[in-house]
């Protein structure tokens, strides 16, 4: 097994994880919704058997009848809806899904997926993707990106 496998099953494990802590999501949506979307930090690192490249530990809120512009990443990264439904809207390229009931499936741009609470969508670098949230209700997304040292957390695309 390469170190870029177990480095993804690695993040895989940190989103597993942070999912499984604290609330199972509904509080989140409770709480007011921003207005505006939000990235939360929860951590990095540079990890020694990925030379060059920094895992990152986020939380994005994206808020009723907002839209993430259409960009790609510069890896790999992991993310798990916490609360509400996302509209992924995936241009170019092949994921993997994950769904809260551990059936795992997969998508090749250009499609549109519906992802819930529990559903884990992996990407890779040659993905190009969107995210809105087209309900009442703010989508909550716990993520683990492993970049290239330097690259920002999304790279837009036209």
């Amino acid at each position: 097994m390469g170190a870029r496998t177990r480095l993804a099953g690695a993040a895989l494990a940190v989103v597993a994880l942070a999912s499984s802590c604290g609330s199972d999501g509904d509080d989140a949506a409770a709480a007011p919704a921003p207005s505006e979307i939000t990235r939360t930090a929860f951590g990095q690192a540079s990890p020694a058997n990925a030379p060059g490249q920094v895992l990152y530990l986020q939380e994005v809120t994206i808020p009723p009848g907002q839209r993430l512009a259409q960009h790609h990443h510069e890896g790999t990264q992991v993310a798990t809806v916490r609360s509400g439904e996302l509209t992924y809207d995936l241009v170019v390229g092949t994921v993997t899904i994950t769904r809260r009931d551990g059936a795992e499936e997969r998508a090749t741009g250009p499609t549109v997926v519906r992802l819930r609470r529990g559903d884990t969508v992996v990407e890779t670098e040659d993905v190009v993707h969107f995210g809105s949230n087209r309900s009442s209700r703010a989508v909550v997304i716990t993520l683990a990106a492993l970049l290239e040292a330097g690259a920002p957390m999304a790279t837009p695309t036209s």
